[in-house]
């Protein structure tokens, strides 16, 4: 499965990659035609100039990356897609308008000449766009970019349902049937006479095998029971779930749907963060794991000193931990009990008034600073600042087969801090996880920016206030 993710994620830089040198090609043509007439010799030296295109073709590919606008998708609308990078670069140029006439003495630069630009590269970017799309448009209908497409349900309805798909312009490779175990039990008859590859039993394996990218649940009558139990055997498979909505969700509102060559579909497992979310995620944990790290560094030298002066054993406790995808990695704390503290108990959950604590873990603790060596796991990528506590395996089986849906918390990187952490205390009973999966979920469902900094904010006010368990 890595390996396939791998040549995923390799796709998809190669397809930014062409985008980025076509919007590069249609800022030269704007930038040639225009601003560089208004400013080379005024304001800068030819060399300068070039700096100058360099700069604003990066803060372009910013904006456009941080809007969405290197989706590798080829079946997405042209027509939207230009319309998008119409809006982004004209509130760019307005505002750029704006400063300069508010401030006319940094560029003496008329506004028509902005405005010429704009046009300019709004028309490169237009033509680029096209190209590219319609190449790739080219490429899958010679199979090349499609997504492996399995349909769960094997009555009329499924049948129908992979008869639209079929189309060579949706990019979708069918690969064949799933039987759901309900009254649909039989191989449907129709144009596309795909086969039945196996039961819902066999779901996981029949997308790991035929290295599924996309699952339509397509039942004749879908109930929660069956739904349930189709999303709990997926397991938390990196594929994208879409449902057939029924006609009463689609009227009232219940259902949001994004229709798919004349189909509605609900996306029920969507991607958490897109791939410009999770970019820039990555910065923020890596700026403030070095500020942490680097300059503290003498403060978390006395820590370990006084570790070690208090008991014997190590200054770090290392310890397995459940990740992102299920991936297992050893988290770094200092060490707060005394050593080998689960010889005689086995794995269990600390307690507030945990008699194995020592006295300067008590005191890191209640500040929170025995949590600082997980920087490290952030810094190399085993973990975020924010998100759900990372859990020992031991714990994780026990709890998977308790909640069916536990194994989301995984499709994103854990945290040192997060929603459940600072809204819920210690994991000491089922009834604390399920509250606090509560809080997990609500963090995943809303994930943002502007979320993490809050929950960074109210983590340093906890810990200033030692109010941390």
């Amino acid at each position: 499965m890595a390996s396939i993710n791998f040549k995923r994620n390799i796709k998809y830089w190669a397809v930014v990659a062409v985008l980025l040198t076509t919007d590069f090609v249609a800022g030269f043509f704007a930038f040639s035609r225009t601003v560089i007439i208004s400013l080379e010799g005024q304001y800068f030296t030819s060399d300068e100039i070039w700096a100058v295109f360099l700069v604003i073709q990066l803060v372009w590919a910013g904006l456009f990356y941080s809007n969405g606008r290197y989706r590798v998708d080829p079946t997405i609308s042209r027509f939207r897609e230009i319309q998008s990078l119409l809006k982004i670069t004209l509130t760019s140029i307005i505002v750029v308008i704006l400063f300069n006439e508010m401030l006319p003495g940094i560029l003496a630069v008329e506004s028509a000449v902005f405005l010429t630009y704009w046009f300019y590269l709004v028309a490169g970017l237009s033509v680029g766009r096209m190209i590219v799309r319609v190449i790739q448009k080219a490429l899958m209908t010679r199979g090349y970019g499609k997504k492996n497409t399995v349909i769960i349900g094997t009555d009329a309805r499924a049948n129908d349902i992979a008869g639209h798909l079929a189309a060579e312009s949706t990019g979708h490779n069918l690969i064949g049937f799933v039987e759901s175990g309900g009254n649909d039990a039989s191989k449907p008859n129709g144009p596309t006479d795909l086969p039945v590859l196996g039961s819902l039993n066999e779901i996981r394996q029949i997308i790991d095998d035929h290295h599924v990218n996309e699952v339509v649940i397509a039942l004749e009558k879908p109930d929660h029971s069956r739904l349930l139990d189709i999303l709990t055997r997926s397991n938390g498979a990196p594929v994208s779930l879409r449902i057939i909505p029924d006609m009463y969700e689609v009227i009232s509102g219940l259902a949001k749907t994004e229709e798919l060559y004349g189909l509605p579909l609900v996306d029920i497992n969507p991607e958490i963060l897109t791939i410009q979310q999770q970019f820039a995620k990555r910065l923020i944990d890596i700026a403030v794991s070095l500020f942490v790290i680097v300059p503290l560094f003498p403060i978390w030298f006395l820590v370990s000193l006084a570790i070690k002066i208090e008991s014997r054993g190590p200054v770090l406790y290392r310890q397995e931990r459940v990740g992102h995808n299920g991936r297992v990695f050893m988290i770094n704390k200092f060490r707060s009990m005394v050593q080998e503290a689960e010889t005689m108990t086995g794995p269990v959950w600390a307690k507030e008034e945990d008699p194995r604590i020592t006295n300067v873990g008590r005191l890191l603790r209640r500040f929170r600073l025995d949590e600082v060596p997980q920087f490290i796991n952030v810094l190399v990528g085993d973990m975020s600042v924010v998100g759900p506590r990372p859990e020992r395996p031991y714990f994780v089986q026990k709890l998977m087969e308790e909640f069916p849906f536990y194994y989301r918390r995984h499709r994103i990187r854990t945290g040192i801090t997060g929603w459940a952490q600072i809204k819920h205390s210690y994991d000491s009973s089922l009834s604390d996880v399920r509250q606090k999966l509560k809080y997990d979920f609500f963090y995943i469902e809303n994930m943002s920016l502007s979320l993490d900094f809050l929950i960074m904010l109210r983590t340093v006010l906890v810990m200033i206030s030692g109010k941390g368990h």
